[in-house]
């Protein structure tokens, strides 16, 4: 039954000098004159105790072959990261935004497993099957402060994920006044209409829980069929430009969504805060109203083609005659949330007029002779 058995175990660390060249220098800019006389304006600021991060990375795990036809694969990771290098924000009295320093540690820890099946395998049939999925957990270990670094949408914590989106809570519409609410608290229920009232809470991450990907390859008589999915599920998307497409209350014209359902006197249960030019109630700042669930399930690949027999082939000198039509991106299934083209972004899991995913199509003929 068991035709394969193996245990496997690896350590090992891994260095990262992956940032701007020369980021550890300060420099100088010419060009910038003051009082009709030539001058000079720092441009980065120097920093000789910067160094390389360090990832330790530890993995075990089996693979297993059942029949030789049922294949499995478990691994479990661990990864500590230590003298994390990122660019931490600068007060702007400095004339500049960010630097590089080595804030802490940070630690990823998961699983991977997969799955590959041959169920039915004959001369005139073979179906084959797979599936993949990766767990990880992601948490800041330790900071080179004690406080936090904080960002307009998210904050960097010990404690708390790599990429904690971190600000107001939107609490809906008042229904009596049409105006938009909060939380008020950094926990509880209480809300308020004043913006500025309310405290930031954190409100999920951008890493997803579990991504991964599934399908499965068919043929028949020369026909071939293969069908791939892939998948994400757990993380937030922020969306930086949802205030400003649609959503947005000065000299822009309103998605056809937020024009029909903007709470008003005869619609008070609407989905949407009153629709003001000027946005006197600040509905459309920075707030958990533009987070969404970033889950999505993407048909990735679909493909049909047809082998002609070889008897036929030959007699024309061809070994191999196949026709084939390729779909990819053909359909992406998001959460109900979501507005927008492609919840799969960036990293940090923030988006703004980001292009829909292209769906692609193509058809070809293969020979060999």
């Amino acid at each position: 039954i068991i035709t394969n058995a193996t245990l496997r175990a690896s350590y090992g660390t891994v260095g990262n000098q992956d940032i701007d060249w020369y980021a550890a220098r300060g420099f100088y800019s010419s060009g910038y004159n003051y009082n009709e006389k030539p001058g000079m304006t720092p441009t980065s600021i120097s920093n000789s105790d910067l160094t390389w991060e360090t990832s330790k990375k530890f993995d075990i795990g089996f693979d297993l072959s059942l029949i030789n036809r049922i294949h499995l694969t478990f691994d479990y990771y661990n990864e500590e990261t230590s003298d994390a290098l990122f660019e931490v924000p600068l007060s702007m009295t400095t004339g500049m935004s960010t630097v590089y320093q080595n804030i802490g540690a940070i630690r990823n820890r998961g699983i991977e497993a997969s799955i590959n099946a041959s169920v039915i395998n004959n001369n005139n049939l073979t179906w084959n099957i797979y599936a993949n999925m990766t767990w990880n957990k992601n948490k800041i270990i330790k900071l080179s402060t004690d406080e936090p670094i904080e960002y307009t949408y998210q904050i960097i914590e010990e404690g708390r994920p790599y990429r904690q989106f971190y600000m107001k809570e939107y609490a809906g519409v008042d229904r009596e006044n049409g105006k938009p609410l909060w939380y008020l608290n950094e926990e509880g229920n209480e809300t308020t209409s004043d913006y500025n009232a309310a405290a930031k809470r954190y409100v999920g991450d951008a890493d997803p829980k579990v991504l991964g990907g599934f399908g499965t390859n068919l043929s028949w008589k020369g026909f071939d069929f293969n069908m791939n999915f892939t998948y994400r599920l757990g993380g937030k998307v922020f969306d930086s430009g949802a205030s400003f497409t649609g959503f947005g209350m000065a000299n822009r014209t309103p998605l056809k969504d937020v024009a029909l359902n903007s709470w008003t006197e005869e619609n008070k249960d609407a989905k949407y805060p009153q629709y003001i030019y000027g946005d006197p109630n600040k509905a459309t700042q920075t707030s958990s109203r533009f987070l969404y669930s970033s889950n999505f399930l993407r048909i990735s690949n679909m493909t049909l083609g047809y082998t002609v027999p070889v008897n036929l082939t030959k007699k024309i000198f061809i070994q191999k005659l196949r026709a084939y039509i390729s779909i990819d991106n053909l359909y992406t299934f998001t959460s109900n949330d979501f507005v927008g083209y492609n919840p799969e972004t960036y990293s940090n899991g923030v988006i703004a007029w980001q292009y829909p995913v292209t769906r692609t199509f193509i058809g070809g003929i293969q020979l060999s002779f």
